[in-house]
């Protein structure tokens, strides 16, 4: 078994139990001699005792036989219960390292979930607010867990969670049942479902957020007509902490457009249609409302004419009680550029700018974007990649040039005012009112401003009747699927 990738905590306790298992140098020294025909000044020198059994477990280390070392300890002090215990955990931990550090940079955001969701919450709201960032700090933090008498160990638990993601590749899996197998108490407790997992279940659907993805797109051999149609695609995702958009598929529902025929995936329907679609959408939701809990967030795929000279937002959902109210008032809605659906070739770039955004949740928007108004798209390009602006806040709505200089920067947040021909307000004064929030909040700030015009009619003056928000999350993206009528 290769130690090369033994965590440093597990190295500190190897360590201490080697110290209190042969307390002196000469104990150790014997340990070696005995066992490996070796003299302790071959393998360490040190100033003091606690150097040198550091050194020692280095020496074993290096080449690989950390577990050697454990083994003939124990055979020289079989009834040490330290050793008898650091050789278990060693055991169990790097088998459990082995099957899981290939797949730590593509799933280090499941483990993240698993790790959070096998914490007692006491230790967790005294922790810090991150989440480890990798496969040996959550194993470390996850030793620190005190473990109640007759329970599963929390690495095991932490296993299990992984497990039932459905996320790992097949033969990782099969190999991480053994495992458990292996190293629980009771294993078909821990893979079967419980009342306790259920109730976890059901908890996380409460704090589940549910999406409805909505995709037009102006097919090429339509666009001759004279009133121009779409073809239309929508997909539901009740939560998106358990999608991905390119491993687990099913966690994404494909919804049907009407007339259903039960094949297509696409349909042609032109933009007046669109209010009736999502209501046909919505309803076809009802079949998971006792699951989650939460209101979908509404995603609109669009091409560049529609997220410029139609008011999406504003369509109204009469409902059955006929009331109507418009959307942006009764849900987020954010909208997306179609061009970074397929063969998006600035996607490096677009992922690195998402990442800083998730980094700076926490802060103010107006202190962390870039945000400026130009007048030729010239101007925004060399600026946005002179300062490696990640945001925009426009006071008109751009023109074709400058979204199509916003998908070549790859800014992934957006803001704009559709109309800004005030009397009564200072519309640069409310914009920057509204983005004193944080970045995180700023959907959810847009549909209040939205919600805060309703009630005013469209002949008052308020911003938000005229809010469109650009929402670029590359992990918020419909299955991969190749449209042959693209």
């Amino acid at each position: 078994m290769n130690g090369g990738h033994t965590p440093g905590y597990l190295l500190a306790q190897i360590e201490s139990a080697l110290c209190r298992a042969f307390p002196s140098k000469t104990k150790l020294a014997m340990m070696l001699q005995h066992q490996f025909s070796k003299n302790l000044e071959e393998v360490a020198r040190g100033e003091n005792f606690t150097e040198i059994v550091y050194k020692v477990v280095q020496y074993f280390q290096t080449r690989n036989r950390l577990k050697k070392l454990i083994n003939k300890a124990l055979k020289e002090n079989p009834d040490n219960p330290e050793l008898k215990a650091i050789n278990e955990k060693y055991k169990i931990t790097i088998s459990l390292v082995k099957l899981l550090r290939p797949l730590e940079k593509n799933f280090i955001n499941q483990m993240q979930q698993a790790y959070q969701a096998c914490c007692p919450d006491k230790l967790w709201e005294d922790w810090e607010d991150e989440l480890p960032d990798s496969l040996a700090e959550i194993i470390g933090n996850l030793d620190d867990i005190p473990q109640p008498n007759d329970d599963e160990k929390p690495i095991v638990k932490f296993v299990a969670r992984l497990f039932k993601t459905g996320d790992i590749p097949e033969k990782t899996a099969k190999e991480l049942k053994q495992w458990i197998t292996e190293n629980a108490n009771n294993p078909s407790d821990v893979l079967s479902p419980s009342n306790s997992d259920s109730q976890n279940h059901q908890q996380q659907n409460l704090d589940a957020q549910p999406y409805l993805l909505v995709k037009l797109y102006s097919s090429k051999q339509y666009q001759q007509q004279r009133q121009p149609s779409y073809l239309v695609s929508a997909w539901f995702i009740p939560d998106i902490n358990n999608y991905n958009y390119l491993l687990n598929h099913e966690n994404c529902k494909f919804l049907q457009t009407p007339p259903a025929d039960g094949e297509s995936e696409q349909d042609i329907f032109y933009i007046e249609d669109l209010p009736k679609l999502i209501d046909f959408f919505l309803d076809q939701l009802i079949h998971y409302s006792r699951e989650y809990y939460r209101q979908p967030i509404l995603v609109f795929f669009l091409p560049y004419q529609l997220l410029l000279n139609y008011e999406i937002e504003k369509f109204e959902i009469q409902d059955d009680d006929n009331l109507p109210i418009p959307i942006g008032s009764e849900y987020c809605v954010i909208f997306r550029s179609v061009k970074r659906l397929k063969n998006y070739r600035h996607q490096s770039q677009w992922l690195r700018k998402w990442k800083h955004i998730q980094n700076s949740n926490k802060t103010i928007c107006l202190n962390n974007f870039a945000f400026s108004n130009f007048e030729d798209w010239q101007e925004l390009y060399a600026y946005v990649k002179q300062n490696d602006a990640i945001g925009l806040k426009l006071h008109q709505p751009p023109c074709d040039q400058i979204l199509k200089v916003i998908d070549r920067t790859a800014i992934p947040v957006t803001l704009w005012l559709r109309q800004n021909n005030f009397t009564t307000i200072n519309c640069q004064q409310a914009l920057e009112q509204l983005l004193n929030c944080q970045i995180n909040q700023l959907p959810e700030k847009v549909k209040e401003q939205r919600l805060q015009a309703f009630p005013k009619g469209n002949k008052q003056e308020h911003i938000g009747h005229h809010l469109a928000l650009l929402w670029e999350d590359p992990d918020l993206l419909p299955p991969q699927i190749n449209y042959t009528t693209l």
